[in-house]
């Protein structure tokens, strides 16, 4: 499931929602504060489904060896689920501690969330291991479904204190959350909102001192984790990019994703072998796909160091050896 670019970037009501992928671009969010996405289900009634995550220094900048991470919850769209965060446990099974579930204000009307009803959002401490300080140490989040209900979820992994999305939190951040204090998510000042659902670190629809308390417990707390990822259909070669129509039987795609995280291209109909390839320090990728004579769709999944997997199909890609010539076709050169 793939949640929409303009989703979860300002507006609470867009938050963790999923849509189909554009045709040659993976926009799986502008998300805001939101790293990282990752999908679950609860198949029966009273289940617990545990969702696995890996805090990796090389990915996340942590001055003190810990920071506050802020992990919401919604359904699928499609799903009946009402989901609840149980908790978060260390790779030993041990309650992380201290960890907080939002309490939405009750005098704020739920309409103002954006959702069905209040977030579902909790802040836990996450920590490296002071005797280890470069490996990383693997955590899961239990969620259950309320009421007996089963589904689709999706999980937000999002960094507090980061109120402009930027990936981290500085003065910048500070200064964004103190200029909204004592807002709310329903308040609006000379018509104009003061509210800024970046600053609201805990989601409980109102920006207080607590928001500023914890903006500052994150203050240089760094992450490349994105759930962003582009998938660029490099035009050379191409005899209509409009068609996206080619005579050659390969095709070469570039993009961005999490540093050091492997995306691999698979073609539906299974006619050709799937590529993977490795996004470079910078988090940029290239990769050289090969093709079948006729129209190519290719299933693109990625994985990163987080546990984070997008996944979505692309707008086919023709190949042919003998293509018409069309009012758009692009000059090919010769030789």
């Amino acid at each position: 499931m793939n949640p929409s670019q303009a989703s979860m970037r300002k507006k609470r009501e867009t938050a963790l929602v999923a849509e189909a992928l554009e045709s040659r671009s993976l926009l799986t969010a502008g998300a805001g504060n939101t790293f990282a996405i990752i999908p679950g289900s609860i198949a029966k009634m009273g289940d617990v489904t545990a969702i696995k995550f890996t805090i990796d220094p090389a990915h996340f900048r942590m001055p003190k060896g810990k920071f506050t991470l802020g992990i919401d919850i919604a359904p699928d769209p499609t799903s009946a689920l009402k989901p609840m965060i149980v908790g978060v446990k260390a790779a030993n099974g041990r309650p992380v501690v201290p960890t907080s579930h939002a309490i939405y204000d009750p005098h704020l009307a739920t309409s103002a969330t954006g959702t069905k009803g209040p977030t579902s959002a909790v802040l836990t401490q996450v920590k490296l291991n002071p005797m280890r300080p470069k490996a990383p140490v693997t955590y899961e989040v239990d969620v259950k479904g309320l009421s007996g209900t089963t589904g689709k979820f999706l999980l937000g992994f999002y960094l507090p204190g980061d109120a402009n999305g930027d990936g981290k939190v500085d003065q910048t951040d500070v200064n964004a959350v103190m200029s909204s204090l004592n807002s709310r998510a329903s308040t609006t000042t000379s018509g104009t909102s003061k509210y800024n659902f970046g600053a609201d670190v805990n989601r409980d629809g109102r920006i207080s001192v607590v928001d500023l308390r914890d903006t500052q417990r994150n203050l240089g707390v760094s992450t490349d984790v994105t759930p962003v990822v582009g998938a660029n259909l490099d035009p050379k070669g191409m005899v209509d990019v409009n068609q996206r129509l080619t005579r050659t039987p390969s095709v070469h795609f570039t993009g961005a994703m999490t540093p050091g995280g492997a995306i691999t291209y698979a073609d539906v109909a299974a006619k050709v072998k799937p590529v993977t390839a490795t996004a470079d320090a910078s988090g940029n990728y290239s990769i050289t796909v090969p093709l079948s004579e006729g129209a190519n769709r290719f299933k693109v999944t990625t994985f990163d160091a987080f546990g984070q997997s997008i996944s979505g199909t692309l707008a086919a890609v023709n190949y042919s050896t003998n293509p018409p010539v069309t009012a758009t076709a692009m000059p090919v050169k010769q030789g």
